[in-house]
């Protein structure tokens, strides 16, 4: 880790009356979460203007099925 990105995670540290790890762990799973906001976002915009085609796929295949 560069020196300077951990001199900025010690200030926080001090700051919050903190350890290194738990500072660090806290970002990590902040950036975690964004990524996941992120990328549900990004996933309802591609989906957004979606049509559902009908639906009933596995009843379908359930129904060609021999022995059905």
């Amino acid at each position: 880790m560069p020196d300077d990105l951990l001199a900025a995670v010690d200030a926080e540290a001090s700051r919050t009356g903190t350890s290194r790890s738990a500072v660090m762990r806290d970002f990590a799973d902040a950036a975690l979460r964004r990524r996941r906001t992120d990328r549900a976002t990004a996933m309802r915009a591609l989906l957004g203007d979606a049509a559902r085609h009908g639906g009933g796929a596995a009843e379908q295949v359930k129904a060609t099925r021999p022995g059905q």
